[in-house]
Order: C-alpha cells, then sequence, then structure tokens
C-alpha cells in the first residue's frame, strides 16, 4: 500500500476501506454540492486514492474546524483539522467554501439531524447523501433518484 499519493499527500488506510474494496459492491460518491452549487469533494483529503467530502464544522462561536470524510458509502473514516472532536458533540455543518449552513433533510434515530449534501449541483432532496451531525452517530442515507439506498441493499446487491 502506497503511503503518499502522486500530489505528496498521505494516504490514510482503513480496516473499513479493506472490506470495502474486497467486496463485490461498492458506492462511491464522486459529486457532493452545497445548495449554492460548490463542489463539497476535495482532491486534498485522500481515502485510499478518491478524493474525501471537505466540510467545514462549528460547535459553537469557539470551536470551528474542517472535516474530511471517506466518499465510500459505508466507509467511517474521516480527519479533522483545526478542531478537536468529541463523541456525541452537535455540529453545525457548512460549506467549507461560501459558509452557508448545509440543509437539514431529516431527523436522525439519535436525535441529532441528517444533513443533506446534494450530489448534483442544483439542490434536489431526491438526489442526495444524508450524513448525521452528531459526532459517533454513523447513520447515513444516499437517495438517487428519489430511491433510498442503504447499505443493506449494496451488500445484498
Amino acid at each position: 500500500m502506497r503511503r503518499f499519493d502522486d500530489n505528496g499527500l498521505m494516504v490514510f488506510p482503513s480496516e473499513a476501506m479493506r472490506e470495502l474494496r474486497e467486496s463485490r459492491h461498492i458506492v462511491v460518491i464522486e459529486a457532493c454540492y452545497c445548495p449554492r452549487g460548490h463542489n463539497l469533494i476535495n482532491e486534498r483529503a485522500k481515502f485510499s486514492d478518491f478524493s474525501g467530502i471537505l466540510l467545514r464544522v462549528r460547535h459553537n462561536a469557539m470551536r470551528e474546524g474542517l472535516v474530511a470524510l471517506s466518499p465510500i458509502f459505508g466507509d467511517k473514516s474521516r480527519i479533522s483539522l483545526g478542531i478537536e472532536l468529541e463523541k456525541g458533540m452537535v455540529m453545525k455543518l457548512l460549506c467549507p467554501e461560501c459558509g452557508i449552513p448545509l440543509p437539514v433533510y431529516d431527523e436522525c434515530s439519535c436525535g441529532a439531524d441528517v444533513i443533506a449534501l446534494f450530489t448534483r449541483p442544483v439542490p434536489d432532496y431526491g438526489d442526495c447523501v444524508g450524513i448525521c451531525n452528531r459526532v459517533g452517530c454513523y447513520n447515513a442515507e444516499l437517495k438517487s433518484g428519489n430511491e433510498l439506498l442503504s447499505l443493506a441493499s449494496i451488500d445484498e446487491g
């Protein structure tokens, strides 16, 4: 396994990535946008050669930073920059470019919110990725053409 990518950035291997690579079905989010159409996929955050999803996060006025999420549906890897993430904290998720808060899609089963990241530049809740904004809750959904995709349906595929 390579330690650095072609740009000299460190590659972070994970056990979840190995399992996903060995499975027959894998879903990689290759396009992700804020409501204003800014691309959230960032080449500076790599997860096993895939560009990560970069978000600005805020806990309160004093705690703000960046979080890069793995774009592989089901991989829970993340990297935080400039902020210490504590399990259970509910974060406000923002576009790293324009700072607009990302919209709430639904309530999560943990009591926090499922936040929408759109898979097209024009916001459409029928084509989005939903992620929980509570640190440590790994609830996530993927909607494509108004069809809900869960990890269970990928594994059965």
